[in-house]
């Protein structure tokens, strides 16, 4: 709902509702499961749930999956953020929907094959949906399931 305000003129201007409060925008990703949003005040980091990436220092696979996440949450987007918790290092936890979708970027990268199921969390995502994006990803050789240069 909008208000109806004057500007120092006297002239009538629409005051513009602020954003849901679990809308945030996207500052910027960290590295394959880790961004860093602001609602309007602090930016604080949010880890994408349910899924468990390819580490950055550990092999060219950490760098692919940031660059997909880069990809797809580009600087200044808006998100959702949904079926929120704390993880134990205090950095929350949440599937995070890009506004006007349906598609949470958790899964997506999970399709795509840059990042597997986690399935030591206690999460509060759909794991079977998850882990049937898992399974295709695998049997499409897509991601992280293809072969490595070398092998068949």
């Amino acid at each position: 709902m909008s208000a109806l305000l004057l500007s120092m003129t006297g002239a009538p201007v629409l005051a513009i509702p602020p954003p849901p409060a679990d809308d945030v925008r996207v500052v910027k990703v960290l590295d394959g499961h880790t961004i860093v949003v602001t609602p309007y005040g602090d930016p604080f980091k949010v880890r994408l749930a349910c899924l468990r990436p390819p580490q950055l220092p550990q092999s060219s696979s950490g760098l692919a999956a940031k660059a997909a996440l880069e990809a797809l949450l580009q600087p200044g987007a808006w998100v959702t953020l949904s079926t929120r918790s704390k993880a134990a290092d205090g950095v929350e936890l949440a599937e995070i929907t890009p506004v006007g979708s349906r598609v949470p970027i958790n899964l997506s990268l999970v399709q795509v094959g840059m990042a597997a199921l986690d399935r030591q969390a206690a999460s509060p995502c759909n794991q079977e949906i998850y882990h049937e994006a898992e399974m295709r990803a695998q049997a499409m050789r897509l991601g992280l399931w293809r072969p490595s240069p070398g092998t068949r």
